[in-house]
């Protein structure tokens, strides 16, 4: 029978959970893993004695090592397999009935046990504060044995450190997560929630917003702009202006937010150089390319461009420029930005030049899908839109020219991801015959042909090459003229 013993810093000599054996020759504690034997007691006699005791249990409690003692989470295991749902009381007979035919009974200890578990609990009224005790000394044994894992891991390594990194990340906001409480919600307050939640969108109040793009029928499709875990896929033939609209999108954020919004950019196929450049231009509507060229740049151009830079100067704007990124390494940096800076959002150009080390027989398009869902995931970890820039095929220029969901390059895992996909398309040609004086836009559309949340239309936009901006126009396309996916 097992000793009691209320102080998890001395007692029993039982082992601590399996998880622990791996890391024992790194570290030989000769103290016990945190653990209080009492409220361990506490919880499964309440269980045993009160139907109400044994639900809550089994809703806080059915997690791998939950408890300290073999025995005590050999009684608990059994418990949920005599009651999965939790809907009601746990029989001690019929518990001692399924330990014995499980050969388990005598390991726990015999019925005896169970009898002296049901008249040592003090009371079950207090069963929430006895599972919280047991619940944080299981946090803090799988942060011991996390901790210890990594050194581990870490002697082990062949040399890759990044993968490593990215293993040991999320090892940890896994214990992060097991110490957030989730509970049943009854649905009365949340209909009152709803009330105040609609009445405030009348009101047109900024908190409940996303963030604003700048483009109002793109914004109104998404009901407020940018969501929390958001991935906003935006994609386009090259040389279309993916990676100026995604710009324009983010200095919009970042300079007519509110607070200066932090938001981060990784550019793959840009310097940081060569991206302030084109936020520069875009904000200050100066073609700086021809300075080169002309004899006397205008005295408001170059007041323009000083005042964009005082501006842009004055934002939270991250940029990364890393070529090639792998994967696992783009995220170390998101979480990084996001743990230092607090970004609100995430713009990557683009999808396609992002690398994964998945073997020497590995498909694409099997890489592609799991970059998409590795940034999906990242979107929803980090509670931030992520707008990521992706290429179309060929085939996007057949028929009318324009992009349909099925152009989509190497992968539909993209459309699967993805909560938002939006499709930018103008005539590549009427750039090419422009002279170079011309000041006048090009007509381009931005077709919302996604749209988990919301409603599929086109933004329609005023595009500017020689300064590398879209504006927004006041008309929009309602869905029916939305290029939909063939497939």
């Amino acid at each position: 029978m097992p000793e009691n013993n209320s102080n998890y810093s001395h007692g029993s000599s039982q082992p601590s959970p399996a998880n622990s054996s791996r890391t024992a020759g790194i570290f030989s504690f000769d103290r016990p893993k945190p653990h209080n034997e009492d409220a361990e007691i506490a919880v499964l006699g309440s269980m045993l004695t009160d139907a109400d005791a044994a639900s809550i249990g089994l809703a806080r409690l059915n997690f791998e090592g939950a408890f300290y003692r073999p025995a005590h989470q050999m009684i608990f295991n059994a418990m949920v397999a005599l009651n999965p749902m939790g809907e009601a009381g746990i029989d001690p007979v019929v518990l001692a009935d399924y330990l014995q035919k499980n050969h388990q009974l005598e390991q726990i200890g015999g019925l005896n046990y169970l009898r002296l578990l049901m008249d040592r609990v003090p009371t079950s009224v207090n069963i929430e504060h006895y599972a919280e005790i047991v619940k944080q000394n299981a946090v803090l044994r799988r942060i011991i044995a996390t901790c210890s894992d990594a050194v581990l891991k870490c002697y082990e390594s062949d040399g890759e450190v990044a993968p490593l990194l990215d293993i040991i990340e999320k090892e940890v906001l896994e214990v992060s997560q097991m110490n957030q409480s989730h509970d049943f919600q009854h649905i009365a307050p949340l209909a009152d929630e709803a009330l105040k939640y609609c009445a405030a969108l009348l009101t047109k109040q900024s908190d409940l917003q996303g963030l604003a793009t700048g483009y109002d029928t793109l914004d109104h499709a998404m009901t407020g702009g940018l969501k929390p875990g958001m991935l906003f896929i935006l994609a386009a033939r090259p040389s279309i202006g993916k990676t100026a609209l995604a710009l324009n999108m983010a200095a919009n954020i970042a300079l007519r937010g509110g607070d200066k919004t932090p938001i981060g950019i990784f550019s793959l196929e840009m310097s940081a150089q060569q991206l302030m450049l084109r936020l520069v231009s875009s904000e200050a509507r100066v073609n700086i390319n021809r300075w080169p060229y002309e004899s006397n740049v205008p005295q408001g151009d170059l007041d323009a461009v000083r005042n964009a830079c005082v501006s842009l100067r004055q934002t939270n704007v991250l940029i990364d420029d890393t070529g090639a990124i792998d994967i696992l390494e783009l995220r170390a940096k998101a979480r990084r930005m996001k743990d230092q800076y607090d970004i609100q959002a995430l713009f990557i150009d683009y999808l396609q030049l992002i690398t994964i080390n998945s073997g020497s027989n590995a498909n694409r398009e099997n890489d592609v899908a799991r970059i998409s869902g590795a940034l999906k995931g990242l979107a929803k970890e980090l509670n931030i839109p992520i707008v990521c820039l992706a290429q179309v095929n060929r085939k996007a220029e057949e028929g009318d020219g324009k992009p349909k969901l099925s152009n989509l390059r190497e992968s539909g895992a993209i459309e699967q991801d993805a909560d938002v996909v939006a499709l930018l398309h103008r005539k590549r040609e009427e750039q090419f015959n422009r002279s170079d004086n011309a000041t006048d836009g090009i007509e381009a559309e931005l077709i919302i042909a996604k749209n988990r949340n919301g409603r599929t239309c086109t933004q329609m936009l005023t595009f500017f090459p020689q300064y590398t901006r879209f504006d927004a126009k006041a008309d929009s396309v309602d869905d029916s003229d939305v290029a939909h996916s063939t497939h």
